[in-house]
């Protein structure tokens, strides 16, 4: 009877597994053929390669289609490699791509760009994004100037001490300081000389850091959300704990009402005294008709939104500015030139940054251009289910469980300049390789 049972047990654990994975024969779509349980994915599985480039590898083996499958262990997945198709996904059919992994989780508490699908992503994306028009980051501007008088001493300490310096660390306390300060008003002194004992030192250490169990939870939660959703969820729940707590408190400190700092937290709070979030509804891109949605703003919605913007700002700009510092200290040329370019900035402006700062040295700007060039912090667009009005069922009614994935590409071994000739940076929009 034992062994009746256990093979009754395999066979549908075989069927579970595999019964996704004719999804592309009946499609007729180009694909790879899937390994058992792990299908295309096994080296991000493994951790012996990002996700950047294992679906740079799954592409390069169709360099002549537009579209083509893989598997995402037992889910299907789409990848789109054709620009135009590409841009249609984001755009014109965005509607029937606006899932998340993350959005399936029912009752979530972190309602955040991240995760929200649907009208609530759509009425959060409309009232987001006026809060990053250059009139707000220049009113924010201030305190990135003050961080950087805090750097500069910082930097002065540290190469005092020793003529070896961990670049990584210093750029870390860098945005850091620039985060709080600039999202939630809080000097945290991150740059400070005793910064082991900060507590945002360590939340952002985890935060920067994937332990193999936080691995393995996140890959599970994009599988199968609702059933890994509580794991997923204790994974982040000493970050969320930090956050709400702190984020709570300097709201109730500012009686949740403009304080005059034009940081992040008086741009979201400006939502609580209208006590909800009005947009239109997502389904408007197809049907045309004008539907208003709202959206209950608590102290939930307003935390997430710093959580978002803290882990998303810091680690994506330290990143770019270490590979940044990497490539000019390998090209001593064109650091001269950046410090170049600099000092005579400072010079005609007295020593003094400002907002525009940046529009008037277009060589290090396309110098940081380069760096997210080669080093793309976030390559490609993963996670997105398709959706039809809501509940999750595709175009052709079978479930839309599929996911939609960005074709990738390794921009740092495409040649730049093609014609071959040495350019100078005439455009802040313009890219310079490093090699030229």
């Amino acid at each position: 009877m034992f062994v009746y049972l256990t093979i009754a047990l395999l066979a549908l654990f075989y069927y579970l597994v595999t019964r996704k994975y004719s999804y592309f024969d009946n499609k007729n779509l180009p694909h790879l053929k899937p390994k058992f349980l792990i299908g295309n994915y096994g080296d991000l599985f493994f951790k012996k390669k990002s996700l950047p480039e294992v679906v740079q590898d799954i592409c390069q083996q169709f360099p002549d289609e537009k579209l083509i499958g893989a598997f995402y262990a037992t889910e299907p997945v789409l990848i789109p490699i054709d620009p135009e198709t590409i841009k249609l996904i984001m755009t014109k059919d965005f509607y029937y791509f606006n899932g998340r992994e993350m959005g399936q989780i029912k009752n979530s508490v972190i309602p955040s760009l991240v995760i929200s699908h649907g009208d609530t992503w759509k009425v959060l994306r409309t009232n987001l994004t006026p809060l990053f028009s250059s009139a707000k980051m220049k009113q924010m501007f201030h305190i990135i100037h003050k961080c950087s008088l805090v750097l500069e001493k910082m930097l002065d300490r540290e190469i005092a001490m020793s003529k070896d310096v961990e670049v990584r660390d210093l750029t870390s306390k860098f945005t850091i300081d620039c985060i709080t300060g600039s999202a939630f008003g809080i000097d945290a002194n991150v740059m400070s000389s005793d910064a082991k004992t900060n507590p945002f030192v360590k939340i952002s250490a985890n935060a920067s850091s994937t332990p193999t169990y936080v691995f393995i939870i996140r890959t599970m939660t994009s599988l199968w959300p609702n059933i890994f959703q509580y794991a997923a969820l204790k994974a982040f729940s000493v970050q969320i704990k930090f956050f709400k707590d702190m984020i709570t408190n300097v709201m109730s400190a500012r009686n949740y009402k403009h304080s005059g700092r034009n940081d992040f937290v008086d741009l979201v709070m400006g939502w609580k005294e209208n006590h909800q979030l009005v947009g239109d509804s997502l389904r408007s891109i197809t049907t045309g008709e004008t539907k208003k949605v709202s959206l209950q703003v608590d102290d939930d919605l307003l935390v997430a939104q710093c959580f978002v913007f803290f882990n998303a700002g810091f680690e994506t700009s330290s990143t770019t500015l270490s590979y940044a510092f990497y490539e000019l200290a390998k090209k001593p040329e064109v650091q001269e030139k950046v410090l170049a370019e600099v000092d005579a900035y400072l010079e005609r402006h007295e020593n003094k940054l400002v907002y525009e700062c940046i529009s008037e040295m277009p060589y290090l700007e396309a110098c940081i251009d380069e760096t997210m060039r080669l080093y793309p912090v976030l390559s490609g667009l993963v996670g997105s289910h398709v959706m039809v009005g809501g509940n999750g069922e595709g175009p052709n009614g079978d479930g839309g469980t599929q996911q939609a994935t960005q074709g990738t590409e390794n921009l740092g071994e495409r040649p730049l300049l093609s014609s071959g000739t040495k350019k100078e940076p005439k455009k802040t929009s313009c890219y310079l390789s490093y090699d030229e």
